[in-house]
């Protein structure tokens, strides 16, 4: 589970959506063979609904495709999400409502189309503290494919980077993100750079199964929007060795968050 690789559309932090995308293992990847490169196909359903602080409801439908392509240390992924849009045209996956006092943020949309291609490299540090913890290092891009036009992105492209860290006794995994976020800044919203961090915990059951909780923190994105803290819980299960299905929900307790929110991904490790 390269914790970094992929998890938050159309406004880029996707990661926590991402982050699950590349749910393979990580620690599996650190003891393979150095020559071993593997390739893994990713699909993912996600569904969120909520006001976000206005008095319209917004309806989010985001449908990624995800390729990953790891040889230790190093795992590339490129994810292209479709996205669809029912509401006031200033909420986004991320960052909730940044349209307040913006002039004509009372228009309501009904759009659908290509959102915003996410790349993303990392790089696996060697374990440290004799293989307790593990590190990754990952440089993100969101490029600005989506129709800004349309409200489905905001037209300019995006950097992030990202550390994880991670250990695993028995099974039970810890594991936790810092990252930083630089928005390309536009006319069309006020959008600022920020932070983010998440905690979470994973337990193994039986051979295949898994499940967790995941805490994850965002900055406000805009001086019209608000900080994020959200929970997801989430229950992992290997189909077999080359498949594996997850299924999750998000809990928020801001304006930034959806009242309603869960998805389903399954994804494919090319044998």
């Amino acid at each position: 589970m390269n914790f970094s690789s992929h998890f938050n559309q159309p406004q880029f932090q996707y990661l926590v959506l991402v982050l699950f995308f590349s749910f393979g293992c990580p620690l599996a990847l650190q003891a393979q063979d150095a020559e071993a490169i593997t390739h893994k196909i990713s699909l993912g359903s996600y569904f969120s609904t909520g006001k976000y602080g206005a008095e319209e409801e917004t309806d989010i439908f985001f449908f990624p495709v995800s390729y990953e392509l790891a040889k230790f240390p190093w795992v590339f992924t490129v994810t292209a999400p479709y996205l669809v849009l029912n509401g006031p045209g200033d909420v986004f996956l991320e960052t909730g409502n940044i349209g307040r006092g913006r002039t004509g943020t009372n228009e309501i949309i009904d759009e659908k189309g290509l959102g915003d291609l996410v790349i993303a490299t990392s790089y696996q540090f060697p374990p440290i503290f004799k293989g307790w913890v593990f590190v990754d290092l990952t440089i993100q891009a969101k490029l600005p494919t989506a129709d800004e036009t349309r409200d489905l992105g905001t037209g300019e492209t995006d950097f992030g980077y990202q550390l994880d860290f991670y250990t695993t006794l028995d099974r039970n995994t810890w594991f936790s993100s810092f990252g930083y976020r630089n928005r390309g800044k536009t006319p069309l919203y006020d959008l600022e750079n920020s932070t983010f961090a998440s905690l979470g915990y994973m337990r193994q059951y039986g051979d295949r199964a898994y499940a967790g909780l995941i805490y994850d923190y965002r900055e406000r994105a805009s001086s019209n929007s608000f900080e994020s803290h959200e929970i997801m819980p989430f229950v992992s299960y290997n189909l077999s060795d080359d498949w594996n299905v997850m299924l999750y929900t998000i809990s928020g307790f801001t304006d930034s968050s959806a009242d309603l929110a869960f998805g389903l991904q399954l994804s494919y490790t090319l044998p």
